[in-house]
């Protein structure tokens, strides 16, 4: 599809669905890179807005779970506190719930799941998205006691 057939065809699902604006949602979740057609649009919808939560869940796996996280996130995981982790908790507690409530859908095709879920999606990463940015801000920049410590012998 090319993004003018995308935003014509959501702009149908929106006005049958009470959808957000296309315009909005297409800011947040690209959908202008949907390329083809597909009898189950609303699904294409909804899977290409749930690649943004699953990597979002991801990382904040990876956040939690720091075995082999990359290099560039240790000084934020040296520091990183409970309220942090509460965040980050909070955060993959919600993204958690689209994705469980996503499997459930993938059984059926059903247009209407499809619409309320998109509806649920774009609603909940609006609500997440401000303490995201909030989370992402400290691991750009952990605080001063993120600075490399010169290890030295006392013995």
């Amino acid at each position: 599809m090319e993004p003018s057939d995308v935003q014509e065809a959501y702009q149908l699902l929106a006005g049958k669905y009470k959808l957000p604006d296309y315009v909005s949602v297409n800011q947040d979740f690209e959908l202008d890179k949907i390329e083809r057609g597909s009898v189950c649009f609303a699904r294409v919808i909804r899977k290409t807005m749930m690649d943004k939560v699953v990597n979002s869940l991801g990382f904040f796996d990876m956040l939690l779970n720091p075995i082999n996280a990359p290099r560039l996130y240790h000084p934020f995981l040296k520091v990183m506190t409970s309220e942090d982790k509460q965040t980050i908790e909070k955060l993959y507690s919600i993204f958690g719930e689209l994705s469980l409530i996503c499997m459930g859908i993938e059984l059926t095709y059903s247009e209407k799941a499809e619409a309320e879920t998109i509806r649920r999606i774009y609603q909940d990463w609006n609500e997440a998205k401000s303490l995201f940015q909030k989370l992402l801000e400290r691991v750009h920049s952990p605080g001063a006691g993120a600075s490399k410590k010169e290890r030295s012998y006392f013995g």
